[in-house]
């Protein structure tokens, strides 16, 4: 599906320019491989010009050679996570190894040192006990008898250890293995050893000690001064930068609690990893609630589940009368404040059926313990709480209730087990704050105990852990690139954040699914964009045929210029502190090594498209397994479902893409060049712009010339009434009264919401589509660039689910508002409230402001109105009568039987027995006026000018250009630039900034977008167009 692009620093062999058709073929540039051949390696080889691809050759061969030497020693292949591994190591990365357990984590630590022991280098394997050290030797000399190791155990004999210390100190070994015990008391000796593989098999055993982690980041050769002059950073709040540090690999497994201290961030710093702790948010839990805390009703539900139960009670008090009340009905339980361990071997053997705890965040029950095939049922006697203090606030303690479930189900040898957690509360405010919660977080809801079949699902939880058997696993790992960091970190959350790494200062979060391993980056919008000083603005022209040329986006770190050419500083400040989208497309081309699908999620519309395009190009000869996906609301949901519906990238909506971006620049920079060469100065215009900025002079001539008299009538009932010219009584006469149904409105779109919250809160419109893009990315309404109303059936059933909550499931009245088609109006994704979402502000669950919550109140009463059914009411027709002028008005005078009102409270006048006027002004008004943001973007969606992405932009733009500026009143005025600029292009190019040629290049685009007109000869007309009109 080439587009027949040129792309800057693409070319894999190279790193220079390459055409996106040879990307596509995995083939290097012209320069490189003249003759297109698929034996270009020899070629290369040939030519003396094999360059950079070098490296990806070596790392292709050098997987197959450990693929065949594991295969080879063991009889088995590399699972999945075991592949993943291998490549980071051949890629030169340390990392965590996040994976359930029993996936063979150790069994690749032995056979990596194995391996990289024949290719004469050097491990270290540490391990917690004196136990293990000698298990792992005795496979190493099964496997291997050739390799040189050393170990050491404190129960060698006397001639043992002085042959390991001979040994040791003349470094004759390949593969040490040593215990954490020996890493502590052995610091001076080990500080000036190096090793090119460290592999730790149980890192919390060496985070026992923090001055562990600064031994092991030495074997690996860091010197001890990096070390200290990193903490000194970290100590005074500093950020520490290592760059360019030669030292070997680090290997870890994943912790199970969170590491403490200034320490454990050294990893972050130095090796680009953060310490991880396996997050399973694949889980299968059932949640269900008893509203009475009723002692009989416990016994007999933990007479039914029977064993493998932890009671959370919310304080030591309460657990103690629990334990009391359970042992006068001869029920034994274990608690976590005495005699702990003892009990929970009990309980781990099956001596003991119910552990009881309190359900505190780091609890010893909450999350000290991680046994899934025995703890099958939680049960918590009241919700877990805290307290805001200044505001009063008792609310529930989300993150400890999600921790404590997750005991009862996880991936356990390739099989999800299933789990339940009953719930005793009573008070509805809390446990509904708690459910919205859990489901926004987990998509999980709470059932009631009377709909559930308690026996029944006893019965499903015991056979999910029975014959446990280890399943081989269907793993996959994918990297899904995103464009924004929040919207990465809001996908990871959805399954647990079990890492977090950097490469080359790209975050990427890493989660595990039940098919296996994700990671989420961001590209934080386009990498790629038109040059400017080649070809014709960018677009070079050869055999008939226009190629756009790419370079990456620039900017500068110190005075914000964004550039896309190749300069060594800031054409603006001169500054060499320069940000090089580069970096991002080479991080993304090396995640894309490790994994086996990269689906790339941009947003969904042409812009997103092309970003996916551009990514797609440069990746494809590394990895060209890629697939798009698209996510209209951020999910987990829709995020499942948009990696079952994935697809090709459409080539349609990358040419649009191509032609609107190519048709701005060609007409923007031509009109831009007779701007500066007549007015001698640095101006800029582009086609939108400039019709919109003629509307805003226009308006302002109109508004003028259009002060009028007006005399205004205020009624003793409120009503007022306007007439033009002066008038001295006015008498009110009721035409008739007759009852009506008023329909609900249709959920926003992009043009109303901009338009509706610019008028009522004077927001810019660039802030509101800030704010929109926030409550997109963290999942909490649908995708907001949109001309859609449409309501899918997934949006009618959030609608219902509230109504239900509220308990007025008589005013839910479905209706979808347009066709089936992709986007959707905008509209709250869960139903959460704006009273809940205010307090999971509070919470600090959420980072959002008080803006973001007015903004989320209007789409969620709005589409909550759009939901719900008409409203019967009493109307007047009345007749407002002066002495020369008579005005028909019609007014609610009552409301009947409410519907979307509810949501969208609507006005209501009564009529009184006289109706005598109270008040009567008489004014100069206009009868014209001025734009405001919000008219503005009115007038651009009634005449089709612009699009829903684009509205706030060509506002923008004009704002910084100093053309226009707002009032104190918020309307928008012309300024004398703006009029200068604008009548000497009106005056000599009026074709290409007419209202009429922009609809029509418009509708062009849309043709292309649909594939109606062919992309080159669309290029071809504009171009001939603008060459002869512009001169």
């Amino acid at each position: 599906m080439p587009v027949n692009l040129k792309f800057d620093h693409s070319c894999i062999n190279c790193e220079k320019i390459n055409t996106d058709d040879r990307n596509l073929k995995g083939l290097p540039c012209i320069k490189c491989l003249p003759n297109e051949t698929n034996d270009y390696i020899n070629s290369l080889i040939t030519t003396n010009k094999l360059y950079k691809l070098e490296k990806y050759i070596r790392f292709e061969n050098e997987f197959k050679d450990f693929f065949n030497f594991f295969v080879e020693k063991t009889g088995l292949k590399l699972n999945g996570y075991q592949k993943l591994w291998t490549k980071r190591v051949l890629l030169s990365k340390s990392f965590t190894m996040i994976a359930p357990t029993g996936l063979g984590k150790t069994t690749f630590g032995i056979l990596m040192a194995i391996w990289l022991a024949k290719k004469e280098k050097k491990s270290i394997l540490i391990f917690p006990t004196i136990t293990i050290v000698k298990q792992v030797v005795e496979k190493i000399k099964k496997l291997d008898k050739t390799i040189k190791v050393l170990y050491y155990n404190s129960n060698m004999k006397k001639s043992e250890k002085e042959d390991f210390e001979k040994r040791f100190k003349k470094d004759d070994y390949k593969i040490l293995i040593v215990s954490t015990q020996f890493i502590s008391k052995r610091k001076e000796e080990l500080k000036n050893k190096f090793f090119d593989f460290v592999f730790i098999d149980d890192v919390d055993s060496v985070l026992k000690s923090s001055k562990n982690i600064e031994t092991i980041i030495m074997l690996t050769g860091v010197p001890e001064n990096i070390i200290n002059e990193t903490l000194k950073k970290l100590k005074s709040g500093q950020k520490p930068e290592i760059k360019d540090l030669k030292k070997g690999i680090l290997v870890v497994s994943s912790a199970t609690a969170r590491p403490k201290g200034i320490r454990p961030l050294l990893f972050r710093y130095i090796f680009n990893f953060n310490l991880g702790k396996p997050s399973f948010f694949s889980r299968n839990i059932i949640h269900i609630r008893y509203k009475n805390k009723e002692i009989n009703q416990l016994i007999e539900l933990l007479k039914i589940l029977n064993d493998g139960i932890i009671i959370y009670a919310e304080n030591e008090n309460e657990a103690k009368k629990l334990k009391e009340a359970l042992k006068k009905n001869n029920i034994e339980a274990g608690t976590s404040w005495e005699n702990f361990e003892e009990s929970f071997e009990k309980f781990k053997n099956g001596k003991l059926n119910i552990l009881i705890g309190i359900s505190s965040y780091y609890g010893k029950l909450v999350r000290g313990i991680d046994l899934p095939e025995k703890i099958k049922a939680v049960i918590f006697w009241g919700i877990p709480k805290f307290r805001i203090e200044k505001e009063d606030l008792i609310l529930p303690d989300i993150y400890t209730y999600v921790q404590a479930t997750g005991r009862t189900s996880r991936l356990f040898k390739g099989n999800l087990l299933k789990g339940a957690s009953f719930v005793f509360e009573e008070n509805d405010e809390i446990f509904e704050k708690l459910s919205s919660r859990l489901f926004w977080i987990t998509d999980e809801e709470f059932y009631n105990y009377n709909d559930i079949d308690i026996k029944k699902l006893a019965n499903e939880l015991n056979e999910s852990r029975k014959n446990i058997q280890n399943k081989e696993l269907e793993f996959s790992s994918k990297l899904i690139i995103v464009e924004s960091p929040t919207k990465a970190e809001t996908l990871a959350k959805f399954f647990g954040i079990s890492s977090i790494r950097s490469l080359n200062g790209l975050i990427s979060f890493e989660s595990i699914t039940k098919e296996g391993l994700i990671t989420i980056t961001a590209t934080k919008g386009h990498t790629y964009d038109l040059i400017t000083r080649e070809g014709y603005h960018g677009v070079e022209f050869s055999n008939n045929t226009f190629i756009p040329i790419y370079n990456t986006i620039k900017k500068c770190k110190d005075c914000g210029y964004q550039f896309v050419d190749n300069y060594d500083k800031c054409p603006k400040c001169n500054s060499k502190n320069i940000d090089d989208k580069l970096s991002v497309l080479k991080a993304l081309r090396e995640l894309s090594l490790e994994v086996d699908e990269i689906l790339i999620a941009s947003d969904p519309d042409v812009e997103g498209e092309k970003i996916a395009y551009d990514i797609l190009q440069y990746i494809y000869p590394v990895n060209s397994n890629i697939k798009r996906i698209e996510l209209h609301e951020i999910t987990r949901n829709a995020f499942l479902k948009g990696i079952d519906e994935k697809r090709e990238i459409k080539e349609n909506l990358v040419k649009s893409q191509i032609i609107r971006r190519i048709e701005d620049r060609w007409i923007g920079f031509e009109l831009s060049q007779k701007l500066q060469t007549n007015f001698k100065r640095t101006l800029s215009a582009g086609r939108v712009q400039s019709t919109v900025l003629g509307w805003i002079i226009q308006r302002e001539k109109e508004y003028k010339n259009s002060i009028k008299k007006f005399t205004s009538f205020t009624f003793e009932n409120g009503l007022k009434v306007e007439f033009e010219g002066i008038h001295e009584n006015a008498t009110l006469k009721i035409e008739n009264i007759y009852e009506d149904t008023i329909a609900p409105p249709a959920p926003f779109n992009t043009s109303t919401i901009l338009s509706e919250i610019s008028k009522k809160y004077k927001l810019s419109v660039n802030e509101i589509m800030s704010i929109l893009q926030n409550l997109f990315e963290n999942g909490f309404i649908t995708y907001h660039r949109t001309d859609s109303t449409r309501i899918s059936k997934t949006g009618q059933a959030v609608a219902e689910k509230y109504f239900k909550l509220i308990n007025k499931p008589h005013l839910y009245k479905p209706k979808s508002y347009g066709n089936e088609g992709a986007h959707e109006g905008i509209r709250p994704v869960k139903p959460i409230s704006p009273e809940e979402l205010k307090d999971m502000i509070k919470e600090k669950i959420i980072n959002l402001d008080k803006k973001h919550l007015l903004i989320y109140k209007e789409i969620f009463n709005r589409f909550l109105a759009s939901q719900s059914k008409e409203i019967k009411v009493k109307k007047a027709r009345l007749n407002i009568i002066t002495e020369n002028s008579k005005k028909s008005e019609e007014i609610i005078t009552e409301i009947l039987e409410d519907g979307w009102n509810i949501f969208m409270p609507i006005k209501v006048i009564q009529i009184m027995d006289e109706n005598k006027v109270t008040d009567r002004k008489v004014y100069n008004k206009h009868t014209v006026p001025l734009f405001t943001q919000a008219t503005i973007i009115e007038e651009m969606k009634s005449k089709n000018i612009g699009r829903p992405s684009t509205y706030a932009k060509i506002i923008s733009v004009l704002f910084e250009r100093k053309y226009i500026f707002e009032d104190k009143y918020k309307r928008i005025i012309p300024t004398k630039l703006g009029k200068i600029v604008y009548n000497f292009l009106n005056s000599k190019y009026n074709k290409f900034i007419n209202e009429e040629t922009t609809r029509t290049l418009e509708k062009i685009m849309d043709e292309v977008e649909k594939g109606i007109k062919e992309f080159q000869q669309t290029l071809h007309e504009i171009y001939n167009e603008i060459k002869g009109g512009i001169k």
